[in-house]
């Protein structure tokens, strides 16, 4: 009998153990596929205080997400239905803050469907992947909205890569799925002219340092097609206290220029006119149930020398979004409930504190308050007489996870914001005085 040589011995092993790699790979496609989801139900009443406008809606909301195991440890597909559903609006309401559809009412979508690519996890110390298709993302100054009865999304490609202290993300979108609406649309300017795309891009790095310190470096950036550029740059220094406590000390500037001709009249005349900055400074101490938030930031965003509003020339303010019906990061401590306190030469200040009461056996409750206040802006009448104003706001949060209940899925959020400004600058920005009372009831599950 001729003796079988070890090679094609290991070619026979290689070849006999295909169908069990394959048939392996395929049950882990099937037996890590999951579905989850979330029952939410919204309340919103949001009042014009100033014109005595009430907005605002009752809705209930299905989030569903399907997603499967990865093929070969490399390819995942995924996606997810919503529908939303009104409970009570209040007659007379004038919209429902983005709760419903345009037409104040219901709707229904599918907001996810996508392909996963990603590194096997062989690959110790590096991971890596590629998401295609329709979905939520937050990479770079490009962001979704969730916090009505359900999300918005992007049409595109995301990819992240993380070794070690480093991450990046770098995603291109074409298309956008706005919070109240079904379906996909190409993203617009504020005279609805097409942007064919949108980039986000970011790159992180954290140090650690002696002493458990760590300094944490972030670089983000936002490219609109022939209207806008924006670049984002935050440090954070983390320090253990002898105590146990903890001291966050950070700093962020934001930078938007205008990046072409789609960048129309609305956005020069109602935001600001070439570019415009902010400069931020921010620290917080978290000890024991404790945690304490101060911030200052300075805003420098002119609008057009012609723009007028109510008899006085616009007060400008930094535009964070990529189009009109496009969300991008605004995560300065200072943005308010109610308003960002980013507008032309204003100072504002944030002072505000945290209390978890789990250690007197409230477990899962917290009440959160924040004061800001801005000044430093001029709202100048056509005839040249200018007057200094200012805005402040009052915020209450006050949230609580049912889990010594047995619930922990099921979470309550309440925030309340008061808020009050000049007349004068009322009239040279539009924004009115108001006061909005917004809750969140949501249960989180997995079939």
């Amino acid at each position: 009998m001729t003796r079988l040589k070890p090679y094609l011995l290991s070619y026979a092993v290689a070849l006999f153990s295909v169908p069990v790699i394959a048939s392996d790979s395929y049950d882990s496609f099937i037996s890590d596929a999951k579905i989850d989801g979330k029952v939410q139900s919204v309340f919103f009443d949001d009042e014009n205080t100033t014109d005595n406008i009430n907005k605002g809606a009752w809705t209930g909301a299905v989030w569903l997400n399907a997603q499967t195991g990865y093929l070969a440890e490399v390819v995942s597909v995924g996606g997810s239905a919503y529908r939303v559903a009104k409970l009570d609006m209040k007659h007379g309401n004038a919209t429902s803050s983005n709760l419903l559809n345009a037409d104040n009412e219901g709707f229904g979508k599918i907001g996810q469907i996508w392909v996963d690519f990603k590194l096997p996890d062989s690959y110790e110390g590096l991971s890596a992947d590629v998401k295609i298709g329709r979905q939520l993302l937050e990479t770079g100054l490009v962001t979704i909205s969730g916090s009505r009865s359900v999300p918005s999304a992007w049409q595109g490609v995301d990819a992240s890569v993380a070794m070690d202290g480093f991450k990046g993300k770098i995603a291109w979108l074409n298309e956008v799925s706005e919070r109240t609406q079904s379906g996909f649309h190409p993203i617009v300017n504020e005279e609805g002219k097409q942007i064919d795309w949108v980039m986000g891009m970011q790159l992180g790095y954290t140090f650690e340092l002696a002493n458990q310190n760590s300094l944490e470096l972030q670089y983000r950036n936002g490219l609109a097609d022939n209207y806008l550029t924006a670049h984002n740059g935050n440090v954070w220094l983390k320090m253990p206290l002898y105590d146990g406590s903890e001291l966050t000390l950070g700093g962020m500037y934001f930078y938007a220029k205008q990046d072409g001709d789609l960048w129309g009249a609305s956005e020069r005349n109602g935001s600001f006119e070439n570019k415009a900055e902010l400069g931020n400074l921010n620290a917080t101490l978290n000890s024991g149930p404790w945690t304490f938030n101060a911030a200052f930031n300075y805003t420098k965003a002119n609008t057009a020398t012609n723009s007028i509003t109510n008899g006085h020339h616009t007060i400008g303010h930094y535009n964070y979004n990529f189009g009109a019906n496009t969300h991008g990061v605004w995560d300065v401590p200072t943005s308010a409930n109610i308003s960002d306190f980013n507008l032309n030469k204003e100072k504002a200040w944030l002072i505000g504190a945290e209390y978890d009461f789990s250690d007197i056996g409230l477990e899962g409750l917290s009440l959160a308050y924040n004061f800001v206040y801005g000044s430093g802006m001029k709202a100048k009448e056509l005839n040249g007489t200018e007057h200094d104003v200012a805005e402040h706001e009052h915020d209450l949060t006050m949230k609580y996870n049912f889990s010594q209940w047995g619930m922990k899925d099921l979470q309550f959020k309440l925030e309340y914001g008061y808020y009050r400004n000049d007349e004068a600058l009322r009239k040279a920005t539009g924004q009115n005085e108001s006061e909005k009372l917004r809750a969140w009831l949501s249960y989180n599950f997995i079939i």
